[in-house]
């Protein structure tokens, strides 16, 4: 009987023990899969955050691509209109070459031109005051030995002569006359006393047949055969 009772409480025991080892063993394996499930939930929020990124940077990324599609279509705009200005502005700039070279030469043969007109207008001023030199002289000359007096009367050169009638040295005679510059040919516009040939001897003074002086001369001349 008590051998019975001393197997019994044996075996209960070890009935005790192993289930003392079952619930250690349990509470082993419940703590490795807390652990175990701790770490797999990390490690997912980590696998989550990454494909976020991940995502976010692919849209990045599809983004910058789609950027650069437009830029590339951008550029091809802007090359093409670069193009168009620079063919555009080669056609200008030679047409405006050409005129520059054209407005040159035009000036050049302008500046020559008015260099030829200048010496022109040079040697007639030198041949004019000459003339007037000559005819200063000349008037003097008349002046003194004749009794000639020129003046201005109306517009008209009027020559005036005393000494030719020796019956009264004061008495005047003269003539008028008109030079015409436009056709340069002189215009008689009368006389006092009236000479015959007063018209005549304008006329080959205009042909130059005889000079200013001999004009003078004949006019004096036929004062003087008016008083006889």
């Amino acid at each position: 009987m008590e051998s019975h009772s001393i197997i019994s409480n044996e075996i209960g025991e070890e009935i005790q023990d192993l289930k003392n080892k079952l619930l250690e063993w349990s509470s082993g394996i419940s703590g490795m899969l807390e652990s175990t499930i701790e770490k797999l939930n990390d490690h997912v929020s980590r696998d989550i955050n990454v494909i976020k990124d991940s995502s976010i940077r692919i849209d990045g990324l599809e983004k910058r691509i789609k950027d650069s599609q437009e830029l590339s279509e951008i550029k091809k705009v802007v090359e093409f209109e670069q193009a168009e200005f620079n063919k555009c502005f080669n056609v200008n700039s030679d047409a405006l070459s050409e005129k520059v070279r054209r407005l040159e030469q035009q000036l050049q043969e302008d500046r020559q031109r008015l260099e030829q007109e200048k010496l022109v207008y040079e040697a007639d001023l030198r041949v004019a005051k000459q003339q007037s030199l000559e005819r200063e002289k000349s008037c003097q000359i008349y002046s003194d030995n004749l009794g000639l007096n020129i003046g201005k009367v109306n517009g008209n050169s009027r020559f005036t002569f005393t000494c030719i009638d020796e019956n009264s040295q004061d008495r005047e005679f003269y003539f008028d006359i008109f030079y015409n510059e436009k056709a340069q040919i002189y215009q008689g516009v009368g006389c006092n006393p009236q000479v015959v040939g007063f018209q005549s001897y304008i006329d080959s003074l205009n042909s130059k047949s005889i000079t200013f002086r001999q004009f003078i001369c004949k006019m004096r001349k036929s004062f003087k055969q008016l008083v006889k």
